[in-house]
């Protein structure tokens, strides 16, 4: 039987990517409520998917999947709901913005199998380059990894962005938001958990956004855990003039020789997206990741039909989003208090 989606959360276009990974994998758009800023994009997408209320898809057995990419500050909430009618949740990232929201959904799927929720970091899911760069790095291509450097840069696009774009209350701010990304790669190449992991030092600020003072369009992290460290840098300083959302980068130092992975473009010039280098013994080589296959639908059906965790484990989710939090924060101002510069 195939499993049926239910959407509550329209607010972020993430949900057209998630939704329709899990429809190419064998599930079925089945219903979704109406409210979000992508609502009449999404019903002209997915004209067989029924609208109902929150409390009609909760109550209905046929729901097996609560998909949301709401407001950030409202996913908790909406998962909590879900995950307590029985149904599997996936959530765009954030899955959450504060650390309260974490301890609820740790005490909700606490001593429950498989992994009731599900955060799709889609840096890692969805480019080919950075997931190969990650297996490599696990692999050992490079050996004893020992520095993870990581560059979430994206384009502002401000007279698109709705209201609550420009609210850290809203999104969690720019390291939890847009910073899970690089924690979550972070984490799964060095196979580390939250409570491994040292914040150093964090650091957001708002550089280039006078109209909207609470906006935090930039945002730094460093990360310790035993024997390695990670620089992360994130921002929505695109020039218009590179040609795609963000020049996303992801470098592994590893004793034997480095990986980068360059997610959206080459700056040198090669053409289209996920370039992929290695540095090692052998020499200098780009590779060629033709033959990566997105499969992160098909994992997650899988996982929610045995109870498996083959996408990622629920402790990796909830790490994430714990480094994540934790480092939000600790972060202090960008660059030097009472500076003129």
């Amino acid at each position: 039987m195939r499993a049926r989606i239910g959407v509550n959360g329209l607010d972020h276009n993430h949900v057209f990517e998630i939704v329709d990974r899990l429809v190419k994998a064998g599930a079925v758009a089945a219903a979704h409520i109406q409210e979000g800023g992508f609502l009449e994009a999404f019903e002209g997408w997915q004209t067989e998917s029924r609208p109902m209320t929150f409390d009609e898809m909760l109550a209905d057995d046929s729901i097996d999947i609560v998909v949301t990419a709401a407001i950030p500050n409202r996913r908790a909430d909406i998962a909590l709901a879900a995950i307590a009618a029985g149904k599997h949740v996936v959530t765009d990232k954030p899955g959450l913005t504060t650390m309260a929201q974490l301890d609820a959904i740790r005490a909700a799927v606490a001593g429950m199998p498989g992994r009731p929720w599900t955060v799709l970091f889609t840096e890692r899911y969805e480019n080919r380059a950075i997931a190969e760069a990650v297996r490599l790095a696990r692999s050992g291509a490079v050996g004893r990894i020992v520095h993870v450097i990581g560059a979430g840069p994206h384009t502002m696009w401000a007279k698109r962005r709705p209201d609550w774009f420009w609210d850290p209350e809203a999104t969690g701010g720019i390291l939890v938001d847009i910073g899970s990304h690089q924690v979550d790669q972070f984490l799964t190449i060095t196979a580390m958990t939250a409570a491994d992991v040292e914040v150093v030092a964090a650091a957001v600020g708002n550089v280039a956004s006078p109209d909207h003072p609470a906006m935090q369009d930039i945002g730094s992290m460093t990360l310790a855990a035993p024997g390695v460290v990670s620089d992360h840098r994130l921002d929505y300083l695109t020039a218009k003039g590179l040609g795609t959302w963000g020049d996303c980068r992801l470098t592994i130092v590893g004793v034997d020789g480095t990986i980068e992975a360059r997610a959206n473009v080459d700056i040198a010039g090669a053409e289209g997206a996920e370039h992929l280098f290695v540095v090692d013994a052998e020499g200098t080589r780009r590779v060629d990741i033709g033959d990566v296959v997105v499969e992160w639908g098909e994992q997650l059906l899988a996982d929610l039909a045995d109870g498996g965790e083959r996408l990622m484990t629920q402790q990796h989710a909830i790490d994430v989003t714990d480094v994540c939090l934790r480092a939000q924060g600790a972060a202090g101002p960008w660059g030097l208090a009472g500076s003129t510069s």
